[in-house]
């Protein structure tokens, strides 16, 4: 079996080189400004109060205060809530839920056991599951992994094997087991956490890489190990009929799942926020990547969430359709 970072396509980084880091209007600004016309007018601009009569505008509450100016700047200072004392009841959202939300009953029995909070989140059947499709995916990969590695063999002027042999020897690699996918998992929050900018490969080296101990993932697994499990990860089945039209399909169960724990680890709220937000990502590999120049990461997926008003806690989120579907 082949091992080395070579066997792990763009581990050390998931930025695509050949993306621009911001893209460029393809119309120039050059165009004809003598053909523009100014058809309105916005007035004089400026800070100075204006020696016109205020417009008769029907008397209110808000606009009583907003025409206060030592209320307006307290305000701008302290910032604002509704008051009904002053305002009277807020009519405009009557009859809304006022028990209490928040973490659930379930998630806070766990809270203080890190281990079994992700457990919670990220139960163990679904570790299992993605054993099985890597296992699967490794099976699957074997026929078309043989003829390359004797095309190799004859390059490198080595004793070529059988095709038969070379199938047999790659099936013969144990299965993975789903503590080795957490394991893999855990070093690479590690290498997140404590990342050595040469390769990841350097954290297996014995020779010292600046202050960073030498050779400590080798005491959570051996290095062709960690790059064989890499090498084959998956989380879904790839001869699945929805492979072909569910552009998130290579994360489906796992994404699944998540909906489900998040949302059974939280009461919702009487106000639900909706927005979109960017999952960063420059990945070439990524089919749901989309580039908005009006957002801090400009690359990544864009997704709609359902969010707690108050926590910011994300219950559900879903990708635009051109995003999730492959249309015919």
């Amino acid at each position: 079996m082949p091992a080395g970072a070579e066997q792990c396509t763009g581990l050390n980084s998931d930025e695509d080189p050949s993306l621009p880091e911001d893209c460029e209007d393809e119309e120039g600004d050059d165009d004809d400004d003598d053909d523009w016309v100014e058809d309105w007018d916005i007035g004089h601009l400026s800070d100075e109060d204006s020696d016109e009569a205020a417009l008769d505008l029907p008397d209110s509450v808000c606009l009583t205060a907003a025409r206060n100016k030592k209320t307006m700047s307290m305000m701008r200072t302290n910032g604002w809530e509704y008051d009904p004392e002053k305002f009277g009841p807020d009519p405009t959202y009557a009859g809304l839920y006022d028990g209490s939300f928040g973490p659930s009953d379930s998630v806070m029995a766990v809270a203080d056991d890190p281990l079994t909070l992700l457990f919670y989140f990220m139960p163990p059947k679904l570790w299992s599951q993605i054993a099985v499709e890597t296992n699967r995916y490794h099976t699957q990969s074997i026929p078309l992994r043989a003829r390359p590695i004797r095309s190799q063999q004859r390059r490198n002027g080595v004793e070529v094997e059988e095709l038969c042999d070379v199938r047999r020897r790659l099936a013969a690699v144990p299965e993975i087991m789903p503590h080795e996918v957490l394991r893999v998992l855990a070093l690479l929050i590690a290498r997140m956490l404590m990342p050595i900018r040469k390769s990841i490969a350097a954290h297996w080296s014995t020779k010292q890489v600046g202050a960073l101990p030498t050779n400590r993932f080798n005491m959570f697994m051996a290095k062709n190990r960690f790059f064989h499990i890499m090498g084959y990860l998956h989380f879904s089945n790839n001869k699945s009929p929805q492979a072909s039209v569910d552009r998130a399909w290579k994360i489906r169960p796992v994404v699944d799942v998540l909906q489900r724990t998040f949302a059974r680890g939280y009461r919702a709220p009487p106000v639900i926020s909706f927005d979109e937000a960017t999952l960063p990502s420059r990945s070439r590999y990524n089919p749901t990547r989309q580039f908005n120049k009006d957002k801090p990461h400009k690359w990544g997926t864009k997704v709609f969430v359902a969010a707690c008003a108050k926590t910011a806690y994300c219950m559900r989120w879903v990708t635009g359709q051109h995003t999730h579907i492959l249309l015919n």
